[in-house]
């Protein structure tokens, strides 16, 4: 295709309304190209942590999970499954049990309340009368934990007690410790698994917007069980400012009430009804969900139906005090989870680029609150019609063309190419202008006919460039999207050729934070012993999303950043949702 007709195409796209509505995709369009840069890589989505989009997953028949837990009996029912074998040792240790509420310091000490380790009896595995492990069901999030081995669940809570400070170990009985047993579950695919896949940090468990696509878009008619924050808050957090600044007259969104009603950490109560719609609303036409945290992870709704086993083992005892994700092998995991930063691998999981969901694409479903992150707006009418975009790429697959597109690895090509170069440009200090110029010139000179210079030429080339020989839809958000991004990437380029040095590096520092590609904030030359250490919940610092840096131990990365739990960056909470 020429790339005249490439060009035409997809202007004629911008224009075109379809279900996904591509005024609002044409706003957000670096939102979305960054979208698709970052799905299923660590890195990426580790910074752009608020996933707005859901995407069709196939995991193949045959690929490896793994599942830590304190029953070495397999799983039957919905629980979750990590990639990597770190993940699921963080919960294979087993479970520690914090103070019951109101538990009073050890006068004797003065010290916090005496944690109760919880332990489960190592059974025989050939114990026919124990009845198989089923479903999960749902728990209420002021339950009290039991010793029932649920590890996922409860680990999860005790991750972000250990994290925010809170006292969970202060001298347990060392008489435990000796029959204390965790097993590493290894299990097999027997078929190929559509997934949906939901992006961003969606496992992190935060009041930060990490799970808004869950909790306010796909389950904003089963809101969760109220919260238990109130004793772990200070007051003042709990102020009610939660309405934008009304500058202009639209309509303000509504921020969703954290979640709707419900506790983030309320995990199995999450996974219950998301398998639950997937059963009756989506036909069991998916097998689970797709989701980040410290390490990619699966909600898997039947272990029965989806898996084999390879084998059950029993993992290595912990020491006295020890903590799985804080202990001696807390950096082993880190470095596991930073091998994927540039993509899960092993052809593990694909993603259907061509036809996918994204609040972005939809009139007010998406708000910047004042970190500048982004939210879901919790109104029923506005996400229904997302809700309804999410239903028909999963109960109406898409009838893909004889060729299809790899988009992301389109928007590879254009993140290679200029990366480095705009950010050289934007943040150079450059003592010669001359310099400046020549390095700018440089990044468009192929586009360039020095005999006859027609500007429009020149941008059109450039911006079509990642395109050639591409099947193009003129409704395909993906392929408006990279347009969007690359024409005004290149018409600023181009444009600052012809403006004075000052006023050419301040369009290109602006052109900078609106593409906000996570490649600009990749540390530059760690050691070999270090990773370059982005805030993945429940671990970091505020400071480390501003700017990595390399760190060679865990007691580097910092805490603060997710909330939540009392932390400085919690959240007020907002009004209910609209109904």
């Amino acid at each position: 295709m020429h790339k005249t007709s490439i060009l035409l195409a997809l202007g004629l796209a911008v224009c075109k309304a379809a279900a996904q509505s591509s005024e609002p995709a044409r706003q957000n369009a670096n939102h979305i190209f960054n979208t698709l840069h970052n799905s299923m890589r660590q890195w990426g989505s580790s910074l752009h942590h608020n996933g707005m989009s859901a995407f069709i997953a196939t995991v193949p028949q045959g690929t490896q999970f793994y599942h830590g837990t304190q029953d070495p009996k397999p799983v039957e029912g919905t629980e979750w499954l990590a990639f990597e074998p770190e993940h699921a040792l963080v919960f294979s240790s087993p479970r520690i049990r914090g103070p019951p509420p109101g538990g009073k310091r050890d006068s004797r000490r003065g010290d916090a309340p005496r944690a109760n380790l919880q332990h489960n009896e190592r059974r025989p595995k050939e114990q026919p009368s124990d009845p198989p492990r089923h479903d999960l069901k749902a728990r209420d999030s002021q339950e009290p934990l039991t010793d029932q081995a649920r590890s996922h669940t409860m680990m999860q809570r005790e991750r972000a007690r250990v994290h925010y400070g809170q006292e969970i170990m202060n001298g347990g009985d060392t008489k435990f410790e000796e029959d204390l047993h965790g097993y590493l579950h290894v299990y097999r695919a027997k078929h190929d698994l559509r997934l949906l896949y939901l992006d961003g940090q969606s496992a992190a468990k935060s009041s930060l917007g990490t799970l808004d696509l869950q909790d306010v878009v796909l389950l904003h008619n089963s809101p969760l069980p109220a919260p238990n924050f109130s004793a772990l808050r200070d007051p003042d957090e709990r102020r009610s400012s939660h309405m934008m600044d009304d500058s202009n007259d639209r309509k303000k969104p509504i921020r969703p009430k954290y979640p709707p009603g419900g506790n983030p950490l309320n995990e199995g109560y999450r996974a219950e009804h998301l398998c639950a719609m997937a059963k009756d609303d989506w036909e069991g036409k998916i097998d689970g969900f797709l989701r980040m945290e410290q390490g990619f992870e699966i909600i898997l709704c039947s272990f029965k139906h989806n898996l084999v086993v390879d084998r059950i083992s029993e993992v290595q005892k912990p020491k006295p005090r020890d903590f799985p994700a804080f202990g001696d092998h807390s950096l082993t995991y880190l470095q596991a989870v930073a091998s994927r930063y540039d993509g899960i691998g092993g052809e593990r999981v694909e993603l259907d680029y061509n036809n996918f969901a994204t609040l972005y694409a939809f009139e007010d479903a998406v708000y910047f609150d004042e970190d500048k992150l982004p939210r879901a707006n919790n109104d029923k009418h506005i996400l229904q019609p997302v809700l309804k975009a999410i239903e028909d790429i999963i109960l109406h697959p898409y009838s893909a063309p004889a060729r299809t597109v790899n988009w992301q690895a389109v928007t590879d090509l254009v993140v290679s190419r200029y990366s480095d170069r705009i950010q050289s440009l934007a943040e150079g200090n450059y003592s010669d202008e001359r310099l400046f110029f020549r390095d700018l010139e440089n990044a468009v000179r192929p586009f360039i006919d020095y005999e006859t210079r027609i500007l429009s030429d020149e941008i059109e080339r450039c911006a079509t460039q990642p395109f050639s020989s591409l099947p193009l839809s003129p409704d395909n958000t993906a392929a408006n999207a990279i347009f969007q991004v690359t024409t005004r990437l290149c018409t600023s380029l181009f444009e600052a050729l012809d403006n004075p040095f000052e006023d050419a590096q301040i369009a290109l520092q602006d052109l900078q934070d609106w593409l906000g590609w996570s490649t600009f904030k990749r540390c530059r030359g760690c050691a070999v012993n270090e990773i370059c250490f982005v805030p993945m919940w429940p671990f970091g610092a505020k400071e480390f999303h501003e700017k990595p840096r390399c760190i060679a131990s865990v007691e580097e990365t910092g805490r603060g950043y997710w909330g939540g739990f009392g932390g400085p960056h919690e959240r007020p909470s907002p009004p209910p949702p609209v109904w």
